[in-house]
């Protein structure tokens, strides 16, 4: 990773994703917009399964980023499919949302404006 993890940071980028989105963001939320962005079909009516899928491909994809998996294909409904390149269950969990927050700003730094004072 390119920067240091630091909760202001992280604060800054909720705010940021809040204010993008009209909505009161958190950790999940931010991986569904991840997840929409990755599968490319927009915002629309969404099953409670599908949104946790969605939040599901956000976090494969930010582990991804992270070069714990890479991509192996799609499937039948085009959805990606990924493959474990390093170990991501012995990670504890403290460390693996830590890692995720830190992927999460610079995803969010990619695609998103910064706030305007």
């Amino acid at each position: 990773m390119s920067m240091e993890y630091s909760e202001d940071k992280w604060n800054e980028t909720v705010l940021r994703v809040s204010k993008h989105f009209k909505v009161t963001a958190e950790f999940d939320f931010m991986l569904f917009v991840i997840g929409i962005q990755d599968l490319g079909k927009g915002f629309t009516q969404y099953s409670r399964d599908e949104k946790w899928d969605l939040i599901n491909l956000g976090k494969c994809r930010l582990l991804t980023r992270l070069g714990y998996l890479k991509e192996v294909g799609r499937d039948n409904e085009d959805w990606p499919e990924f493959e474990e390149v390093k170990k991501v269950k012995s990670l504890s969990p403290t460390f693996q949302k830590r890692l995720l927050k830190q992927a999460m700003i610079e995803y969010f730094d990619e695609v998103l404006e910064p706030l305007k004072e």
